[in-house]
């Protein structure tokens, strides 16, 4: 235990990649910018098709709502996800904090911190994560059934 206190073979390489940023798919707004232009373009061309194909002229104007609808969609995804992304930018400092001085015990399998400032005992690697969300500000993001 004293090496894992002191000593870097305490410290496990992953266990900052263990903690799994809440949103995964952080960054990848263009995607779905891209995707929800296609699925818009589809529904107007679709209405537009059908209206031609089966004279019922109604049709290109549900197309057109569709599409707009659409891209109402993908917009209020898109801002969902930025808002997110800046509220985990804003406290990547506390949680970089919260983690510098975490150890990772392989014979526990457990987490510790060698002060005990942030916590005290041995915490479960799902515990540790649990922790550093709620203390992060994310934990709302946490699956409530106990798994993170």
């Amino acid at each position: 235990m004293t090496e894992a206190r002191t000593g870097e073979q305490g410290r496990r390489g992953d266990l900052m990649s263990g903690l799994a940023s809440p949103s995964a798919h952080t960054g990848l707004s263009w995607m779905h910018v891209a995707e929800g232009v296609l699925l818009a373009v589809t529904a107007a061309s679709a209405g537009k098709y059908f209206a031609d194909d089966r004279g019922l002229p109604w049709l290109t104007p549900v197309g057109a709502v569709a599409a707009v609808l659409i891209l109402v969609a993908t917009i209020a995804i898109v801002r969902g996800e930025a808002r997110e992304a800046r509220r985990m930018r804003s406290r990547a400092a506390e949680v970089a904090a919260l983690t510098a001085e975490a150890r990772y015990c392989q014979t526990c399998r457990g987490v510790f911190h060698p002060s005990g400032i942030a916590w005290s005992g041995l915490a479960t690697p799902e515990q540790f994560r649990r922790h550093i969300w709620t203390a992060a500000g994310y934990g709302d993001l946490l699956d409530p059934g106990g798994r993170t």
